[in-house]
């Protein structure tokens, strides 16, 4: 089960952090260049970009998981949370993505 640890969506950068199933930390954060998901350094695991994703291409995954939704009952932060959540690892996070935006 992912737990949520930290959880800003205010002010300039709306971030969160959760703790995946497998124990690795995962930081999204949302800025001017985008959404950045990225695995936590913890232990003998070095810090990983898992999805580096431009304002284009999370408007397009955004809009695909609104499923008909006002976009005004939700945030960024909060689809890309719901959507992290789902996932047990960081390899999972990293080829969903990949997949998603053809990359994989």
């Amino acid at each position: 089960m992912t737990t949520l640890l930290r959880y800003r969506d205010y002010g300039g950068e709306p971030c969160c952090e959760v703790a995946l199933e497998s124990g690795e930390h995962v930081l999204i954060a949302v800025d001017a260049g985008g959404v950045t998901i990225r695995r936590l350094a913890r232990g003998d695991t070095a810090e990983e970009v898992l999805f580096l994703g431009s304002p284009p291409v999370v408007a397009d995954i955004c809009l695909a998981l609104l499923d008909g939704r006002p976009a005004s009952e939700t945030s960024v932060l909060d689809i890309f949370l719901a959507v992290v959540s789902r996932f047990r690892s960081a390899a999972h996070i990293r080829a969903a993505f990949a997949e998603a935006t053809g990359r994989g």
